[in-house]
């Protein structure tokens, strides 16, 4: 039987890499599955470390002691840049999240200080509000998705729609109420932390889809029907998208 490692054990493995390879960290946060409680035996350690000043930002994927540690490396300034102007157009911001989620297993500073309050401003603030365009585009993607689930004879293809569709419905649901989105399992835990009821819709149309095509196709059309409902429903006659200008070329 594989054994879950305590969140105290990975913070000792974080402390001592942190130790040894990045001693001029002026913070480090684990984040992630072990910041939640919801680690498996195979999570990653998930690490963002601060420092005075870098010279860019980046990423690393590497072992410590046996387990794999996706490392985000930052400056305020750097981390600033990716959280508003990279991550957060899209709804997302799992740089700030990890803060806001996670503990810092250094000595505290005032870098640290800066850093997690800056972080709870990002998730406070919430993501850009979707405009009319946007919305559109979105209203339109869902219905010609949920036009082709419907019609969709083959079980496979049903089923690639079907995961289109319900990315796309978690995301709209979130972001159309102002909440910060996520993708994956994150997609998953935020719709569910804020609307228990679709996202058990949403979950139940899926798994219908697969073992029941028409119920699930029922189920994917009444799920869809009360998230577009808000944003105006469903959108197809009408719907134009001008090209840009420069497109000529």
């Amino acid at each position: 039987m594989t054994t879950i490692p305590t969140y105290e054990t990975i913070c000792a493995i974080a402390q001592r890499l942190v130790r040894e390879r990045y001693p001029t960290a002026v913070a480090a946060i684990i984040g992630g599955s072990f910041a939640t409680g919801r680690q498996t035996a195979s999570s990653d350690i998930d690490l963002l470390l601060l420092f005075e000043h870098v010279d860019c930002a980046w990423r690393d994927t590497l072992v410590a002691e046996g387990r794999t540690v996706e490392l985000f490396a930052h400056d305020l300034a750097t981390f600033t840049y990716f959280c508003k102007e990279m991550d957060a157009p899209g709804g997302t911001v799992p740089l700030a999240m990890m803060v806001v989620e996670g503990e810092n297993i250094v000595a505290a500073s005032e870098h640290y200080a800066q850093l997690h309050a800056l972080a709870h401003a990002i998730d406070t603030a919430g993501p850009p509000v979707l405009d009319v365009e946007n919305l559109q585009r979105r209203r339109y993607a869902i219905t010609t998705a949920l036009e082709d689930l419907v019609d969709s004879t083959h079980p496979g293809e049903a089923l690639a729609v079907a995961c289109q569709l319900y990315a796309a419905l978690a995301d709209l649901s979130l972001r159309a109420a102002g909440q910060w989105s996520g993708g994956g399992k994150h997609q998953f835990r935020r719709l569910q932390a804020f609307d228990a009821a679709i996202a058990a819709q949403l979950d139940g149309a899926l798994r219908l889809v697969a073992s029941d095509l028409p119920a699930g196709q029922r189920a994917f059309e009444q799920v869809a029907a009360a998230v577009l409902a808000p944003v105006g429903g469903p959108l197809l006659d009408g719907f134009t998208l001008p090209a840009p200008g420069h497109w000529r070329a």
